[in-house]
């Protein structure tokens, strides 16, 4: 008998109201212990060993033996890696009613067109499901036969079910809600959610059929469960947003067959999630021009996306309290930071101001190549000058002031040409570089 944390994973011999690594309460969970049964020596039959051509043989016919997969969506493409790849265990989480379900939904309408599905519904009625599915389709193109549900929420009589039949793709949806025999915590739990992902992933991998897993997060923002859920499968995509702002940005925080840096835009409408084909203009506002407010150009895997960076620097009438730095889209300890240098190098005093930054849209931006950018919207807003809209600001800020030239400038400068800006101010190249720069005006700059 030994306890685990659903907080952080750790094991505990005896219960305790609060966890002693993560000190998080009522996180400690009781598992039953199974003990492996005592065995002799087990021996190990020559057919069990398999050569690399061998497998190669056996699999040229089957599903994991093909190409990659498309989902319909080039911007979900995009982020897997152009497509699916068969026997993928795909885990999708984000924030409840970001889209999730809707997603899939789609997903799911654009492979019965051609193969067959079936969509494990444990969190929502057939009915709720078919309100959803007249909604995405009221002409209802789909083949119905092609679409299997089930509301059975145990987990090896999914698993059979998927070994029996030849389905071209798996939603299950959620994993907190599934259960198996096997295992004594009640659904969502650690154990239960551990056990469950292993038999789903197993059975993905034996079959070759690609498999959707909805993950809810918790409190804190994380995928829910144990973190070992995330080692097993081979994909986790994190989907942003919120129910206030119709984008939707979808992420990849692990892949074994892409890139984690690629993101997907999508569109929420009434009738579902549309694709947003050229996001590197769709984070910028065409309001009114004002102070404080400067565009910069951040990567974002192979595709280069614009975004407005917004400031706001109000004086303090009385010298009591904490100053305040409120970041919106990016990491609070990345504004403090250039605050200081600001105030230290550039010549910016912010000793008794309160620095407000907004990245417009709702974008959360970790490239560092957005520094010059919050740099040059805070000392607009204290000088209450108007940045030129045509000026995009891409470089990042050391502590010594000195602004560095991040990679892909190349890339910058084309798709600022050919969305119409004219001028860049970027950190410090080489002087050969700038000359192959097809931009009507470049500013190198070497410290802020």
């Amino acid at each position: 008998m030994k306890y685990i944390c659903s907080s952080c994973g750790s094991e505990s011999l005896k219960w305790s109201g609060k966890c002693p690594y993560c000190s998080e309460w009522g996180t400690l969970e009781e598992v039953q212990e199974v003990e492996p049964a005592k065995e002799g020596k087990r021996k190990v039959s020559p057919s069990s060993y398999k050569s690399i051509m061998q497998f190669n043989k056996k699999s040229s016919s089957n599903k994991v033996a093909k190409e990659r997969i498309p989902t319909g969506y080039k911007e979900l493409d995009r982020v897997l890696g152009k497509g699916l790849v068969g026997g993928e265990v795909i885990l999708l989480s984000g924030e409840p009613g970001v889209g999730k379900s809707t997603l899939l939904m789609q997903i799911v309408l654009n492979f019965v067109k051609g193969g067959k599905v079936l969509y494990v519904c444990g969190e929502e009625s057939p009915s709720q499901l078919n309100s959803r599915l007249k909604r995405l389709d009221p002409k209802g193109s789909s083949k119905s036969e092609n679409f299997v549900l089930t509301e059975d929420n145990v987990v090896e009589n999914i698993a059979e079910l998927i070994e029996s039949d030849n389905f071209d793709l798996v939603v299950i949806d959620s994993i907190q809600s599934m259960t198996s025999l096997s295992s004594k915590g009640y659904p969502g739990s650690i154990s239960q959610v551990r056990v469950c992902g292993s038999v789903l992933t197993r059975v993905s991998k034996m079959t070759g059929t690609p498999m959707f897993i909805v993950g809810q997060i918790n409190k804190g923002g994380d995928i829910a469960g144990p973190k070992v859920l995330e080692h097993i499968v081979d994909c986790v995509l994190y989907m942003e947003g919120d129910q206030y702002n119709q984008y939707r940005i979808l992420r990849s925080i692990k892949n074994r067959f892409g890139s984690t840096n690629e993101i997907g835009v999508f569109e929420m409408r009434g009738d579902g999630l549309r694709e947003v084909g050229n996001p590197s203009l769709v984070f910028l506002e065409s309001g009114s021009k004002s102070s404080g407010s400067a565009i910069g150009a951040i990567i974002q895997g192979s595709r280069v996306v614009f975004v407005e960076v917004q400031a706001l620097v109000v004086e303090r009438e009385s010298e009591g309290g904490p100053l305040r730095r409120v970041a919106n889209g990016i990491k609070k300890p990345r504004l403090d930071m250039l605050c200081a240098v600001l105030s230290r190098k550039g010549g910016v005093f912010l000793g008794n101001r309160d620095v407000f930054v907004n990245v417009v849209g709702g974008l959360t931006v970790n490239d560092p190549a957005i520094d010059l950018a919050i740099c040059a919207a805070i000392k607009s807003s204290v000088e209450d000058q108007i940045l030129p809209k045509s000026r995009i600001y891409f470089g990042e800020v050391g502590l010594t002031g000195e602004v560095r030239g991040t990679w892909g400038v190349e890339s910058v400068v084309s798709e600022a040409v050919r969305a119409g800006y004219e001028e860049l101010v970027v950190g410090r190249m080489k002087v050969g570089e700038t000359k192959k720069l097809k931009i009507k005006k470049v500013y190198k700059v070497k410290s802020i």
